[in-house]
């Protein structure tokens, strides 16, 4: 028997937010965009689809609005669920999911009935789900962008050096590559080696893909 389908709000334009509300849409939930967080009382369920440096300011926003028995979810992969007790704490159902690479989803939760429904959502797209603690989020996120970067960066020396370029896609987080996202991921990467390449890998993408943003944050990195 399919379980009951949802009507969910759609808070942001954060590119792993829409994949969720892209995979639930397909799955027979309705999705709403709302911008207004006073329209969540006739929704049974969230997405807040923002990045990293947005997302406490959108619980804030968000906390006198939601409803006891509301679910919701944000996707931001450096974040784990914590971010989230203000709304917990007003009967929320609260859960971290976000997307890592194709079929495969990362997911955080307080507890059995948050367990419960992510592994309901996510089963409906048929997604694997890797369970993180909130301690593992940040260093497993900065993992995930600097493979996702030094790929970026594989396909187009290939091709300059005339060699083939790898057939096999590799879907990026979310469906596209947000230099904030691998910024704000920087800080999970603890090891004194790969904080050294992530900069290193950061800045030639930044540099090859036209990325400012990113090369500019790498070069001052890079000075300290």
């Amino acid at each position: 028997m399919r379980p009951p389908r949802m009507r969910v709000a759609l808070f942001g334009r954060s590119s792993a937010g829409i994949n969720l509300a892209g995979e639930m849409a397909r799955a027979g939930h309705e999705i709403v965009e709302i911008s207004n967080p006073a329209e969540l009382s006739s929704f049974e369920a969230l997405i807040i689809a923002v990045g990293d440096a947005r997302l406490d300011a959108a619980v804030e926003l968000l906390e006198p609005h939601v409803h006891r028995g509301l679910i919701a979810v944000h996707t931001c992969l450096s974040r784990g669920v914590q971010v989230l007790d203000p709304l917990e704490t007003r009967g929320c159902v609260v859960a971290a999911l976000a997307p890592i690479v194709s079929g495969r989803w990362a997911a955080t939760t307080l507890d059995e009935l948050g367990e419960t429904i992510v592994e309901l959502i996510a089963g409906e797209f048929h997604a694997d789900v890797l369970a993180l603690s909130d301690a593992e989020r940040a260093p497993f996120a900065a993992r995930v962008y600097y493979a996702d970067m030094l790929h970026r960066l594989q396909v187009p020396a290939a091709r300059e050096a005339e060699f083939f370029a790898p057939t096999e896609e590799w879907p990026p987080v979310g469906s596209d590559f947000d230099s904030q996202e691998a910024i704000a991921a920087y800080r999970g990467a603890t090891d004194p080696g790969l904080r050294r390449s992530y900069v290193e890998v950061a800045r030639r993408l930044g540099e090859v893909d036209g990325r400012e943003e990113l090369e500019m944050w790498a070069l001052q990195e890079e000075s300290r």
